[in-house]
């Protein structure tokens, strides 16, 4: 009896304690949410009175601008509704849906060139590549960039826009297409050219830019990702080259860039695999890192070194391709340490065996270099434009 008794007490005592544990559980949870920024599609607009009330229901909101400019910029929603309450204006907008029908629609916001005008723009400025928070993106060219055409945006009709609809912030353009029409933008990517230099049988439209962010974008590697220091790194250009060189981080962001749509697929990709994946690369011409070499005759191929032990090579002109980049960004960012920061090669016709990450040594060679798969019986030419012999 003692026994039943002690074991009602003990069982009386551990629901109770887990009662409470899970209502402090639930209590505590429920803080931390309460302590969170709202989720944007949950904001009452009819609520709001202001529009820095409106701009405070999303601190964590900012804008930024980088690529061709002095120094980047960046601001917060509240910054830009607060510091620029003077120049809010409303304006109507007529923009042309690819239907070719219009829509006019009064906005209020600020004019990008208002918004932007302290900006230091470096030249060579051809393009700006705007990225919306869903990664959608669109490409607009300078001059219409620079215009009074273009606006940010966060009412519509007069009232706040429908954060689950219109987004909370928007890029519109008067008078011209409605696909530049950005909903939550966040990055301002200041480029030269742009192009879609993808092999014909993966081209896309370079206007609807469907890409996916480097969260989401496939990685491999032969080990752990390499730890770099920044103020140490350098890139060495070497071989059988006239003017051998190493660049820093800084002096290779320095040099002429340009920016393309490329397709980057493992070659070990199955058909319908998920190992694939388009993104916006940006960086320098790889012909513009040989022309400043200077190959030798006799100079067959272009080997890469890395700094997790990977090596790979391509031939020489298949270097000198229009489209081939030693790139440092990707859909706007800097590469992330995943993906090769600082530096990897972009070759938009080859398998990602020949996009090497994380280069800090390239040297002309005039023999037949064999990398890290290669040696292995992977493909050297690796090229995507033969998949039935892409083990060869």
């Amino acid at each position: 009896m003692k026994k039943k008794l002690l074991f009602s007490v003990i069982l009386t005592l551990v629901a109770v304690g887990a009662i409470a544990v899970l209502f402090l559980t639930i209590k505590t949870a429920g803080k931390s949410r309460a302590d969170l920024p709202p989720d944007p599609e949950s904001i009452d607009i009819d609520r709001i009175g202001s529009d820095a009330e409106f701009a405070r229901t999303i601190p964590e909101y900012m804008l930024k601008a980088s690529g061709l400019l002095e120094e980047e910029w960046s601001a917060s929603f509240l910054d830009i509704v607060t510091d620029f309450e003077s120049k809010t204006e409303t304006v109507t907008v007529t923009g042309v849906r690819s239907d070719s029908k219009e829509v006019t629609i009064p906005f209020t916001g600020v004019s990008v060139s208002e918004l932007f005008k302290e900006l230091k723009p470096l030249p060579g400025i051809k393009n700006v590549i705007v990225y919306g928070s869903d990664l959608y993106a669109a490409v607009i060219p300078y001059d219409e960039f620079a215009s009074d055409d273009l606006f940010i945006v966060w009412k519509k009709d007069g009232d706040y826009m429908n954060p689950s609809a219109d987004g909370v912030l928007k890029l519109v353009q008067d008078g011209g297409p409605t696909k530049r029409w950005v909903k939550n933008p966040v990055v301002f990517d200041f480029i030269s050219d742009f192009s879609d230099k993808v092999p014909l049988a993966d081209r896309l439209d370079a206007d609807t830019v469907n890409f996916v962010s480097q969260q989401s974008l496939f990685s491999l590697a032969i080990g752990r990702v390499p730890e770099i220091d920044i103020g140490e790194y350098s890139l060495a250009i070497m071989g059988l080259v006239r003017n051998p060189t190493t660049l820093t981080y800084d002096e290779i962001q320095n040099l002429p860039q340009v920016s393309i749509y490329a397709t980057l697929e493992t070659i070990s990709n199955p058909p319908g695999g998920r190992m694939i994946g388009n993104a916006i690369w940006t960086g320098v011409p790889f012909s513009s890192i040989l022309e400043m070499a200077g190959p030798e005759k006799g100079a067959l191929e272009v080997a890469f070194r890395c700094l997790d032990g990977y090596s790979t090579s391509i031939a020489m002109d298949e270097a000198m391709k229009d489209g081939v980049l030693l790139a440092y960004r990707v859909n706007g960012e800097p590469l992330s340490p995943t993906h090769g920061f600082p530096v990897r090669l972009v070759v938009p016709e080859k398998y990602g065996m020949k996009w090497p990450k994380w280069i800090n040594e390239i040297e002309i060679v005039d023999y037949d270099y064999k990398g890290y798969w290669e040696m292995r019986g992977w493909s050297d030419y690796a090229g995507r434009d033969r998949p039935d012999l892409r083990y060869d």
